[in-house]
């Protein structure tokens, strides 16, 4: 997983809880590296995953819950950070249909070795689904990219979880409203 995740994790701890509730979530932890994320940097899922279990425990908020909000951080933070790429999009649906062709590819050029999940978007039957797949059981973590694109395009819908495996790498949503 890149860095750039890592770092932006740390960040959502700072600013939602406070910079001792992340020392303490990264003291819990216990990574091996300390936490020392380059934003280049590729590091295992599973730090991620035992910072957010970590944080779960000293906050007392679910695991799912915490993924969740940090998606929709995580919007917030590359309409920052990724303006140009976010700026070819007026609408919500028009971005979560070109993820996978346009905004992953772009991932892909910045960063060579990233492998993001696949995500496929459009409409099925007069409604608008999304599937996600990856290698990762970051599903909460999309469910939360996708309240935070309807939130910055100012769409009032909301996000339906359809299904969702128990592992978290594969899920379908499902835009209603």
């Amino acid at each position: 997983m890149k860095g750039l995740i890592f770092s932006e994790l740390i960040r959502f701890m700072e600013e939602k809880q406070s910079p001792l509730f992340a020392e303490q979530v990264i003291a819990a932890a216990d990574l091996p590296n300390d936490a020392a994320f380059s934003r280049i940097g590729v590091y295992p899922t599973a730090y991620a995953l035992k910072l957010v279990t970590a944080a779960s425990q000293l906050s007392g908020l679910p695991a799912s819950a915490l993924s969740e909000e940090f998606g929709k951080f995580l919007f917030a933070r590359f309409t920052i950070l990724y303006p140009d790429i976010l700026s070819s999009y007026s609408t919500a649906e028009s971005l979560l249909e070109h993820v996978r062709a346009h905004i992953h590819q772009d991932v892909k050029v910045l960063y060579p070795d990233a492998t993001p999940p696949e995500v496929i978007a459009g409409r099925q039957d007069g409604q608008f689904m999304i599937e996600y797949r990856s290698h990762r059981p970051l599903a909460h973590i999309a469910y939360g990219l996708m309240r935070g694109c309807l939130e910055h395009f100012g769409d009032p819908r909301a996000i339906e979880w359809v299904t969702c495996n128990e592992v978290g790498d594969v899920a379908t949503f499902r835009i209603v409203g």
